[in-house]
């Protein structure tokens, strides 16, 4: 249970769409760091992966925000951009498993599921069938035929800090991909739509697709690496 990102991608992607996707995301690194956004390796700790292979990042397990007792946060339908300056201040309601923030924020601990993208998915990975599951009958129920065939990754980010940089990892390797990238999420276009303006006024990049809608960005907001 909690805030969580969906996607379906091929097996493999080829060398230099990867690389090129690779080279996007690194340019923005010292704005995710500007922004107060640690990034960590997968577990929360040590440094990120992020080279012609994979990518693979958390936020980090000592971020040095305040410890509280922010517990399974969901954004609010209209969120504010970037980092909280002070955890607390984000949380604006509840919902039944826990709060509700309108910016994003940790509990003093910044990692949370580990967000894994690799150049070739391993073979202990199987497409995505035909049939998601059997109802209590015994009949089937099918899968989209979208992303029959396809490769289903995800990530449970709680709407941690290091969200936005799932967010626009995301944005890139669709824009790389086209269709071959089906991005869907627990989030709306107000969740996405900062991430979708950095990628704009870094890469002049406006073809994000989520939930098979588009989203725009805010031309009028300047947010650049």
């Amino acid at each position: 249970m909690g805030y969580t990102h969906y996607w379906y991608r091929p097996k493999e992607i080829p060398e230099d769409k990867f690389r090129v996707m690779v080279v996007d995301f690194k340019k923005l690194l010292p704005l995710f760091r500007r922004l107060g956004i640690k990034l960590a390796g997968g577990l929360g700790t040590g440094r990120p992966k992020v080279n012609d292979q994979e990518v693979v990042f958390n936020g980090s397990r000592f971020c040095g925000h305040p410890k509280n007792g922010i517990s399974i946060p969901w954004p609010a339908p209209q969120v504010k951009f970037g980092v909280a300056p002070k955890p607390t201040k984000a949380v604006v309601g509840t919902w039944f498993a826990g709060v509700v923030l309108d910016q994003r924020t940790c509990n003093g601990d910044c990692s949370y599921e580990t967000f894994y993208f690799p150049r070739v998915m391993p073979d202990r990975y199987e497409p995505v069938g035909s049939i998601c599951y059997y109802d209590v009958n015994g009949q089937p129920i099918y899968n989209d035929k979208q992303v029959v065939g396809r490769y289903f990754g995800f990530c449970k980010t709680a709407f941690r800090p290091y969200d936005l940089a799932v967010n626009c990892f995301l944005i890139i390797a669709r824009h790389h991909l086209g269709d071959d990238l089906i991005v869907r999420s627990d989030g709306t276009a107000a969740h996405w739509v900062d991430a979708v303006t950095i990628c704009f006024n870094a890469f002049k990049y406006n073809d994000f697709v989520l939930n098979d809608k588009k989203v725009e960005p805010l031309v009028s907001q300047t947010i650049t690496p």
